[in-house]
């Protein structure tokens, strides 16, 4: 990936995936030129075969056409195959990037950022960049196209050519001049949708807090007013949209009328066979696709990516919030083996440079961990070895299906202490210089209980571990 501060850092992104994008830019642009041919052997069909009512001839023209759709097919498939690959790791890319510093335990500095503004810039934001490696595939496909059948066009009269190659830039130029308000609502309505998103998401999460506080109400005006807003910045960057499918669909089939005409005025005049005037009449249908996308992908898809990738970029290049300045040696204060703190008992210094400490050797567990749909093992570690051996010292081995169990969504079916105890093989399994566990096992019975303090204190020997646990000693 770029710098965060390069250049033309979306293009930079999108092109991150050579030599596969090219390879599908290259497929694609030969995808086009062969749908481009079959107006060419159609017409010559007409001239060669038909014409002069020649059956061999028309039976050998008919096979090069159906060769050409097999072969088009075929690099249509390529191609498409290595855009979406492209797009795909690019996008896993990103989310990978964002989660990590998302997930980096000194946190984000600037300005207030929540869960549900997170989660989008995480999910929507990286996909929409993800996408935007076709704007290296399909432009070129088009540009390509454009030439080819401007050069078709030049063998059988010069002067319609030259038209193509004068129409092709002329229809791209008022696509980007139409669309000079789409860029910017479609930034505003991206905005307003992800606001949307992440305040949906937050109600979610603290649905029940809010239940409790009889907020309800409040965050329902709250969350209407953040919907009406995305949906009338929506409708008014689709109106923009609308506008400019609508001009570049009309500029794109009048420059074809004009070819056409002008095609069956030389066809009049005995300046061109019937033949050559089918070819010049397909090529027409053939590029106004190319034509009008062009600048429709240009001024569409490229204004949101680049909104996109500004959210992106703000997370990965925030700073940290927390920065320790605590001397790495302060781990020796620490004191070694298990040592467990109740409430009531103060250990105000202890606490203080456990908050000092340096965050990459310190691991928290916090009571009510999340656990996600996969197995037992996909929670703990990706390591079978290291995860078999962390739940173990978790007593998790009378849980029914053992590390192949399905947990469900948010650990689910499982009951209370058994999510309790693969959070804690989870934690044991990253094995840090300090492990922090506040109140690990209040889900399950005495005996266990006793298991899993002795478990963990031959595990992590010397290494620090500290239970916090808020019932009294």
């Amino acid at each position: 990936m770029p710098a965060l501060n390069a250049r033309w850092w979306i293009l930079k992104v999108a092109l991150s995936q050579r030599p596969w994008s090219f390879i599908a830019s290259a497929g694609m642009a030969l995808s086009f030129v062969c749908n481009g041919l079959t107006p060419v052997v159609v017409g010559r069909a007409v001239d060669d075969a038909i014409a002069t009512q020649n059956l061999a001839r028309l039976v050998l023209w008919l096979l090069v056409l159906a060769l050409l759709f097999a072969f088009s097919i075929a690099v249509n498939w390529i191609a498409r195959y290595m855009l979406v690959r492209s797009q795909q790791l690019v996008g896993h890319d990103l989310r990978t990037m964002v989660t990590d510093r998302i997930q980096d335990p000194r946190g984000l500095a600037g300005r207030e950022r929540t869960a549900g503004g997170l989660l989008s810039i995480a999910s929507s934001d990286t996909q929409r960049v993800g996408e935007v490696v076709m704007m290296t595939v399909f432009p070129v496909a088009e540009v390509v196209s454009v030439i080819y059948g401007a050069t078709v066009m030049f063998f059988i009269d010069p002067r319609l050519g030259i038209a193509v190659i004068i129409g092709g830039p002329v229809l791209v130029g008022i696509a980007l001049r139409v669309s000079r308000p789409l860029q910017r609502r479609s930034m505003q309505r991206q905005q307003a949708i992800a606001q949307a998103a992440a305040t949906s998401t937050d109600v979610v999460q603290g649905l029940r807090i809010l239940k409790g506080l009889g907020a309800i109400t409040t965050v329902r005006r709250r969350y209407e007013k953040v919907s009406s807003i995305a949906y009338e910045k929506t409708i008014r960057a689709n109106a923009a949209e609308a506008r400019l499918n609508g001009v570049t669909e009309a500029t794109g089939a009048v420059f074809v009328a004009a070819i056409g005409v002008s095609a069956g005025h030389l066809a009049l005049n005995g300046s061109m066979s019937i033949g050559e005037l089918i070819t010049v009449v397909g090529l027409t249908q053939f590029l106004i696709g190319p034509m009008t996308m062009l600048g429709r992908n240009l001024a569409s898809r490229w204004a949101s990516a680049e909104a996109s990738g500004r959210r992106i970029r703000d997370v990965l290049g925030a700073g940290f919030e927390r920065t320790s300045t605590a001397d790495e040696r302060a781990i020796d204060a620490l004191p070694a083996g298990l040592t467990v703190l109740h409430a009531g008992e103060g250990h105000h210094e202890l606490l203080e440079l456990l908050e000092a400490m340096p965050r990459h050797r310190v691991i928290v567990a916090p009571h009510a961990a999340d656990l996600f749909e996969g197995t037992v093992a996909d929670n703990v570690f990706p390591d079978p070895a290291i995860a078999a051996a962390a739940i173990t010292v978790a007593s998790c081995s009378d849980i029914p299906g053992g590390a192949g169990k399905q947990v469900g969504e948010g650990g689910g079916m499982l009951s209370g202490g058994q999510r309790q105890r693969v959070a804690l093989a989870r934690a044991i399994a990253f094995n840090p210089e300090v492990l922090v566990l506040q109140d690990p096992t209040t889900a399950v019975d005495s005996v266990t209980e006793q298991n899993i303090a002795e478990q963990v204190t031959d595990f992590r020997g010397e290494r620090v571990t500290i239970v916090v646990s808020d019932a009294p000693a």
